[in-house]
């Protein structure tokens, strides 16, 4: 299977039998960086990307991502488990990106119930992971933050998570910025901006509505782990003000509401 599979990833166009897809699902997680990232993921991602799974695929896929407890398998567990629960957060997020696309052939192609999981895990993720490992010298990357924050981007922005629930994304950042005590160093903070400014960019959120919750949010300093998570969101609505300036879509109370962000 594991050769077979292999070269599809340098096919231009391959196809794929219900038992690879299995096998790529089941070594989602796989302790090898070189499967779980260059053959696994690739497979999934390209293949949903790029259409090369069939819309039957793509509900067996998500169908079987979800059936064993999806992100809250074995969530107290760190290791082996957060590699299964990091790379599973991705494959959710490719899954909503393309069922929320109008020009995607997998656009709303996902079962009401299974959409509905995807995006009630995939908002709630983040409150419950605790491993913070970025890259591990056993495994590579682990990075669970950050496909935690693609996933929860993906969220935000599918078309059925309604406006009115934007509140609810901003608690949950909020509350994980002032959970983490240690330094982001690869890059967790500048991908969980991405929740912030790319709902701003599609015009699912307003300006003004998130520079009133940043202005909202309270980091006092008495301890060193509390710079820590000062740092963090700092670097965060850093990336948000960047992000949004280079696209000239910086508005002044935004703007104001970042630079007035200091300790």
């Amino acid at each position: 299977m594991y050769p077979e599979l292999k070269r599809k990833v340098i096919e231009e166009k391959p196809s794929y039998r219900q038992e690879e897809i299995l096998w790529l699902l089941e070594h989602l997680g796989d302790p090898s960086q070189e499967i779980r990232d260059e053959l696994v993921f690739t497979s999934l991602a390209r293949g949903i990307q790029e259409e090369l799974f069939t819309k039957e695929q793509f509900q067996l896929i998500a169908a079987e991502i979800v059936s064993d407890g999806g992100l809250d398998k074995e969530i107290d567990k760190t290791g082996a488990s957060t590699l299964e629960r990091s790379f599973r957060a991705l494959i959710y997020a490719n899954l909503l990106s393309a069922d929320g696309n109008e020009q995607s052939l997998f656009y709303q192609v996902l079962k009401t119930d299974i959409r509905n999981t995807l995006l009630d895990q995939g908002l709630h993720y983040l409150e419950k992971e605790e491993d913070t490992t970025g890259f591990s010298s056993q495994y590579g990357w682990v990075h669970a933050f950050a496909h935690g924050a693609d996933l929860l981007t993906e969220v935000v922005c599918h078309p059925d998570f309604s406006k009115n629930r934007v509140h609810e994304v901003f608690d949950i950042l909020g509350q994980l910025f002032k959970r983490i005590s240690v330094r982001f160093i690869d890059d967790e903070d500048w991908r969980l901006a991405r929740v912030l400014y790319e709902p701003v960019l599609q015009g699912k959120v307003e300006q003004a509505t998130l520079a009133s919750w940043i202005k909202s949010l309270d980091f006092p300093i008495e301890e060193r782990e509390d710079f820590y998570k000062f740092s963090n969101f700092r670097s965060c609505l850093l990336e948000v003000y960047v992000q949004l300036d280079q696209r000239n879509s910086l508005q002044d109370d935004l703007k104001e509401a970042i630079q007035s962000f200091q300790y």
